[in-house]
């Protein structure tokens, strides 16, 4: 590089400093004019001739103006920050009337007036969401089911090559990792909030009462979070527990509390069970009952019996339960000239209770049931906001499934496993809701004879309406594996579902597919 164009470097450089440096020091002079006496700028004295005392008091009057700006800077600044506060806290604790709001569309342009497009997202993200009320879908098949969970596993219907229908947690970092945060959090809004009071005025919540949570993801708006805990790990728990039910939302944002509520588990549940023949099924319904629903205390059993054959059975089988428990909510509704129809059962027995509101469980004679169960119940069926569809695990035949072992007892055969059965996620039997809304649906369509399709069409129409379907796999309820009629003379689509459920429920896959090449290999040395 020339010198001379170094030296001309050089001087820019150190213009440069000196004209930063007069800057600076006309800057700050003014504030640390102590360390300069004899400055004029300081003394606001052009050629010096003022007494001293004069320009102390010019000192004071510039001191004072900066003082009353600062104030004035820290007040806009402190309603700035309460602003950005009360926004937060918006957010947090939003509870949007949603028949009268609009949905917020977040521009490139200043549209909001405070400039925060993230507090106007993430608030257009909840109002989004189906979280707070349901909303009419195109079809049934739109419904977004829910995933289940309890302390130690996550029960999925997406289950793909790599993963279970049920699944230990701790296999799946990623997913370990959220549900730990979603119960944190969710522990942190109970003991912060009011809801813990209702159990005792010393309660704290624990991970020890946690039962059991469900979640699901909307693509494009973020993950809600459901939670149920029932107060149960102290011993100053109060006789009349109940559960608590915690909503959570993470709008692809930190999880945002929504809502707490408790539900009180005095509550009665209304089982109503279609029934025709088949006592020995009944007589192995009426054990799963007495073991783990009469010990609950708040259960009615209504049955619906079409015909007078294997009657007196039916009868007999639930005096002799009465007398061994003392168990006496119970009835039996004797359809005897009518032709069966699970609708016309379920729609007779709901009709007949004589309470305000029943809590009811539709429920077919082949399902085997824990404790759990009544709990999941209660805390997901809510009068006039939402209805709950199980999806029971089908087990599949047991010849099949144990064709080289001894088939073990019933209960020994409910175990979640792929090779054992599947996630019933094509029949809607079961279900969980209140007799207002199950009156202001419409109830069944009574024209269908036999068993199906009745219960696709009542989900249907749920669908369809203002209110919420939580639909998710559950693990406390066991379609028991039995052979299956299919009537030709049944309507054409009623005929093809009993068809598909019959091939569906057989086995998995891969022992259809052992057994078809086993026939095909004996037929084939046969002919040679």
């Amino acid at each position: 590089m020339p010198s001379n164009y170094k030296r001309l470097l050089r001087g820019i450089y150190i213009a440069f400093f000196v004209t930063l440096f007069l800057m600076i020091l006309n800057v700050f002079l003014p504030y640390y004019g102590h360390i300069f006496p004899y400055s004029k700028k300081y003394y606001n004295d052009p050629v010096g001739m003022l007494p001293r005392g004069a320009n102390h008091h010019l000192q004071r009057e510039s001191n004072d103006r900066m003082i009353d700006s600062l104030r004035h800077q820290i007040e806009d600044l402190r309603k700035v920050l309460e602003t950005k506060t009360n926004q937060l806290e918006a957010v947090k604790k939003i509870n949007v009337d949603f028949e009268n709001v609009r949905s917020i569309v977040l521009p490139d342009n200043e549209m909001f007036a405070d400039g925060d497009r993230i507090f106007h997202y993430l608030k257009d993200q909840m109002e989004r969401s189906k979280i707070l009320k349901g909303s009419p879908l195109r079809s049934e098949y739109n419904v977004n089911e829910y995933t289940m969970f309890d302390r130690h596993y996550v029960y999925q219907l997406d289950t793909g090559l790599g993963t279970k229908p049920q699944d230990v947690i701790l296999r799946r970092s990623d997913l370990s990792k959220e549900l730990n945060e979603v119960c944190d959090e969710a522990l942190r809004s109970l003991n912060g909030g009011p809801e813990r009071f209702k159990v005792s005025p010393t309660y704290r919540f624990t991970s020890e009462d946690f039962l059991h949570g469900m979640f699901r993801t909307e693509r494009d708006i973020g993950t809600q979070y459901e939670l149920v805990y029932k107060p149960e790990s102290s011993s100053n728990v109060p006789n009349k527990s109940q559960l608590f039910r915690v909503t959570l939302f993470r709008p692809f944002a930190p999880v945002t509390h929504i809502s707490s509520s408790s539900t009180d588990t005095s509550e009665t549940i209304y089982f109503i069970v279609p029934l025709q023949g088949r006592e020995d099924t009944f007589r192995i319904f009426l054990d799963y009952f007495k073991d783990f629903c009469i010990p609950d205390g708040n259960v009615y059993l209504t049955v619906v019996y079409f015909g007078n054959e294997a009657l007196s059975e039916i009868i007999q089988l639930l005096d002799e339960l009465s007398s061994k428990t003392g168990f006496k909510h119970y009835q039996v509704i004797t359809m005897k000239n009518e032709e069966f129809s699970r609708g016309k059962a379920l729609q007779f027995g709901a009709s007949s209770l004589n309470v305000d509101d029943p809590l009811m469980f539709f429920c077919d004679v082949d399902i085997g049931f824990t404790k759990e169960f009544l709990h999941q119940c209660r805390a997901h069926t809510i009068a006039g906001k939402s209805v709950f569809y199980p999806i029971v695990f089908s087990l599949f035949n047991p010849s099949l499934v144990y064709k080289h072992n001894e088939i073990p007892i019933l209960r020994d055969r409910q175990v979640i496993k792929s090779n054992n059965g599947l996630w019933r996620d094509f029949g809607f039997g079961m279900s969980c809701q209140h007799l207002s809304d199950f009156k202001k649906i419409g109830g069944f369509d009574l024209t269908i004879k036999g068993w199906g399709t009745e219960d696709t069409l009542l989900f249907r129409k749920y669908t369809q309406s203002n209110t919420m379907v939580i639909r998710s796999p559950v693990n406390s309820l066991f379609h028991h594996w039995h052979t299956k009629h299919c009537d030709k003379t049944w309507a054409t689509e009623q005929y093809e579902s009993c068809l598909r459920s019959r091939a569906r429920t057989e086995g998995s896959q891969l022992s259809l597919g052992l057994e078809y090449f086993q026939l095909k290999a004996e037929l084939e040395s046969k002919h040679t």
